[in-house]
């Protein structure tokens, strides 16, 4: 595809033959976000206690080897190779190393020395043979059989090398990345800043916990959903709370969390009911760029832009508003914080425990639960699928994917699945 930008597509929409707003498919919104999305340029240096969740601003060379010093892989006895015959060793045991308390290794002949796991390899000593092999008498090590040279040992920098690339610029950092740094003695990074993300729901039929709920209304679960996967992803956000179906105060809102914001996030007020405002507001005061999405649940979602910021009007079911922020919004969020990639979710394969029918046409997000049996993992779509039912979504565990072109999955076949945990 041709590089895009935002502005061409707005005023000429026809500039991309496959472009359809009421209708773009998974993929090519994917491929759409990957273009049109800009990373926030600003960075800032954080103590490595504080980059859970943010991006890498600069590669990271190791100043050192990992390990610094050739050590034991297990707890066992150091020898030196080359005094060990084919068989009937008996080796005179001259002390024990440590981890952390280094030996003097001047010792001459057929000798050895119990080493602890991580204990330092002794200078002209190069194989370890686990203490489960060996026979003790009074001070002599005994084994019948000549290990392999170099066995059970780590070598100085066997991990990383110095000089070496430990990790690359636009890295999300994890917590296995925290611990990489440490071990370089890494205590202070350069990042990305971190986004600032508004957020609000909408509809005059939502009630905020802790009032009576009447006939007609609902709780305002997309916030409490929404903002949970936000502080997972250790974002810090503006919660302007819930707006009700007024066009004014819908653009009023919109044009402050503008000035405030680098991403707005809403839900609900995108379809094409006659009180759905959002898609007018947006076009008074932004541009957006696509608000039907060829998928199930979550249809009706938009994406545009009012003025520095980007935006997302997630659908207001709760199921069609996860699906849509976890497939679309979390890896736009990581691109927009210096991610290198759309980092697209992983997918696995598992046996389909019960037969799946449906109406093709759209790329289907089926709420599953996988387990394991005594043949392997299956995986069975639950009843529940309504977009509406979130108490599906908690109970499953994984989505079955099902591409547009498919309409029928048999039992027993093999399917395609995306774990929640790692996910969520």
């Amino acid at each position: 595809m041709n590089k895009i930008n935002l502005t061409d597509l707005y005023k000429d929409k026809g500039c991309l033959s496959e472009y359809d707003p009421n209708s773009l498919t998974y993929q090519k919104a994917i491929l759409y976000l990957e273009q049109l999305i800009e990373p926030i340029k600003k960075t800032k240096k954080v103590s490595i206690e504080d980059a859970l969740g943010l991006i890498l601003a600069t590669e990271i060379k190791s100043s050192i080897n990992v390990p610094n010093y050739d050590n034991s892989a297990m707890d066992g006895y150091v020898f030196r190779h080359q005094e060990l015959k084919k068989n009937n060793n008996k080796v005179k045991l001259m002390g024990k190393i440590l981890a952390g308390h280094p030996v003097d290794p001047n010792k001459i002949g057929s000798v050895c020395f119990k080493i602890m796991t991580g204990g330092m390899i002794p200078k002209g000593f190069d194989t370890v043979i686990p203490q489960e092999l060996v026979k003790i008498d009074k001070d002599l090590v005994c084994f019948d059989f000549q290990p392999k040279k170099g066995a059970n040992i780590r070598k100085a920098g066997e991990d990383i090398s110095k000089n070496e690339i430990a990790l690359k610029k636009g890295t999300y950092l994890n917590p296995l990345h925290i611990g990489l740094l440490a071990s370089l003695g890494i205590s202070e990074i350069k990042v990305f800043e971190s986004l600032k993300v508004g957020f609000f729901s909408t509809g005059d039929e939502v009630v905020q916990l802790g009032e009576k709920i009447k006939p007609g209304q609902v709780y305002d679960s997309n916030r409490y959903l929404i903002k949970s996967f936000m502080h997972k992803m250790n974002l810090h956000f503006n919660d302007y709370g819930n707006l009700s179906d007024n066009k004014f105060k819908l653009e009023k809102q919109l044009e402050t969390a503008s000035k405030e914001n680098d991403l707005i996030i809403t839900t609900g007020g995108v379809s094409v009911g006659e009180a759905d405002y959002m898609k007018e507001a947006l076009s008074n005061i932004g541009k957006v760029l696509f608000w039907k999405m060829a998928i199930k649940p979550g249809r009706p979602m938009a994406f545009g832009k009012i003025k520095k910021s980007f935006y997302f009007g997630l659908p207001g079911n709760p199921v069609s508003a996860a699906v849509t922020f976890l497939q679309f919004v979390k890896p736009s969020i990581k691109l927009m914080m210096g991610n290198f990639q759309f980092e697209s979710t992983p997918i696995l394969e598992a046996k389909l425990g019960q037969k799946i029918i449906r109406k093709k046409g759209r790329t289907e997000f089926v709420r599953a639960y996988l387990e394991k049996t005594v043949k392997g993992y299956c995986v069975k779509p639950l009843n529940q699928q309504g977009s509406g039912m979130l108490k599906s979504m908690s109970d499953a565990n994984c989505f079955i994917l099902m591409a547009e072109k498919e309409d029928v999955l048999e039992k027993n076949t093999y399917v395609k699945v995306i774990l929640f945990d790692g996910l969520i």
